[in-house]
């Protein structure tokens, strides 16, 4: 395991290793890429308290630093994947990001924007997605882009990979984009996002997404309370205040509607430290969208 020097603060990957509590050799092979995303997976979760309450949501590695490993904090891709990609690079591996387009629960008439981040990591010649901050769907294990059209299994649902153009979605919608990650669930195979894994991205195209995912009156990142984690053997989503908990078994469900079932939730739940997020004015905003919602049926 990454050690920093007694003289100087602990390396971002250090803290990275810390944050999801991986323990022993962390030699960049691809049994520990497996080990480090689900972990990842498992100890940070997705959400987007910030655009949601209308704060900014800076990228500078230097605050996703601190929000995300020192804090103790949710993040969004955006926020997720800079920090992976610089982890990994420490760590030894070869990371990159790229953009990808979202077709989760859509049908879009037009492409959609590249509104997704990831990270492209190569083990042994071989490129695998990794990618634990989709929310509730974010895989749980690397996704080899070597299997094109094969099942690939991972702690919870299996995935595969299939060309844009075997999507079921019109070639209009789909500009630019290569691969089509797909999950299959309730015995159905379902379009996720659209990526090209060999497309560079620029550093201003990930500002601008940025900025429109975090501030746009369009985006669900700033209409809705998105947050999910993932357990060893399940599921946890949160969409305003409506928890669902999908494992094997089904899914149960319930409302969060006081500031002290939010902190619970959070803490418990999430492992956000309390503190962190100021659940009245959360509680109150969530209030606003479902009081909406309820007065638009």
């Amino acid at each position: 395991m990454i050690t920093p020097d007694t003289d100087s603060a602990p390396s971002l990957a250090a803290l990275y290793l810390k944050r999801i509590n991986f323990i022993g050799d962390c030699a960049p092979t691809l049994a520990n890429l497996q080990k480090l995303q689900f972990l990842h997976a498992t100890h940070i979760p997705f959400g987007n308290t910030a655009s949601f309450l209308g704060q900014a949501v800076p990228l500078d590695l230097e605050y996703l630093q601190h929000k995300l490993l020192v804090q103790n904090r949710e993040g969004y891709c955006f926020e997720q994947s800079l920090l992976i990609q610089q982890a990994l690079t420490e760590l030894g591996y070869h990371a990159v990001n790229r953009l990808g387009r979202v077709y989760f629960m859509a049908t879009p008439s037009e492409t959609p924007a590249q509104s997704h981040l990831v990270t492209i990591v190569q083990v042994d010649g071989e490129d695998y997605l990794y990618d634990p901050n989709f929310g509730g769907m974010s895989p749980t294990a690397p996704l080899s882009l070597n299997r094109i059209g094969q099942t690939q299994q991972t702690p919870h649902e299996p995935y595969r990979f299939i060309p844009v153009n075997e999507s079921g979605l019109a070639p209009q919608t789909l500009t630019g984009m290569h691969y089509m990650l797909q999950a299959y669930v309730l015995e159905e195979w379902i379009n996720l996002y659209a990526f090209n894994p060999t497309q560079p991205v620029a550093a201003n195209d990930v500002k601008v997404a940025n900025w429109y995912i975090s501030t746009s009156p369009e985006s669900l990142f700033t209409q809705h309370l998105i947050m999910a984690i993932a357990t060893p053997d399940a599921r946890i989503n949160l969409m305003d205040n409506t928890v669902k908990i999908h494992n094997r078994e089904g899914t149960t469900q319930r409302v969060l509607e006081t500031v002290e079932d939010f902190a619970r939730f959070f803490e418990q739940r999430l492992k956000i430290v309390r503190g962190r997020v100021d659940y009245e004015v959360l509680v109150g905003k969530t209030k606003q969208v479902t009081a909406t919602a309820r007065s638009e049926d």
